[in-house]
């Protein structure tokens, strides 16, 4: 990106309408609170405060449309990534392809390979039920794995 990108001058453009807008209000109210007449504070008032007023919102609007836009480019980004992911592949195969007799294995848990605890998570790893009883993991009480041979649950 440039020094002089759009972006940027977007945001600076948005901070001086919104400085010049503070400004005319400033000297709109001094000039009204110089006059004791009321015909002679009108037309400070049309021209500092309304003028002021409108270029505060109209500044303020262009930060919001700047933040919208970013905030877009940000999700297109994750976006592109997430569709490129999918099109490697590395999304796809999480599970083992062949998943009988084999448990998913979180920290103090087994779990059943398509369980929405574990389902996603990158740190699962795939064990058998007789590993899972030796590192003394406990059923799942989500899905309440039980073994494929014996149709037992592990405790």
């Amino acid at each position: 990106m440039n020094r002089y990108s759009p972006g940027k001058l977007g945001g600076l453009l948005a901070l001086v309408f919104v400085g010049l807008g503070l400004l005319f209000v400033g000297l709109g109210y001094n000039g009204m609170a110089s006059n004791h007449r009321v015909e002679a504070q009108m037309p400070y008032l049309l021209s500092g405060g309304i003028l002021g007023l409108s270029l505060v919102v109209f500044g303020t609007g262009l930060m919001v449309v700047k933040a919208a836009r970013e905030d877009r480019q940000r999700l297109e980004g994750v976006l592109l990534q997430l569709v490129e992911a999918q099109q490697d592949g590395t999304l796809a195969g999480r599970v083992p392809s062949d998943v009988d007799g084999l448990f998913a294995a979180g920290t103090t848990s087994y779990h059943r390979p398509g369980c929405r605890l574990v389902d996603g998570r990158e740190e699962v790893g795939y064990v058998t039920a007789e590993e899972a009883a030796a590192r003394q993991l406990t059923p799942c009480r989500v899905c309440q794995p039980e073994t494929a041979t014996t149709n037992v649950t592990i405790r």
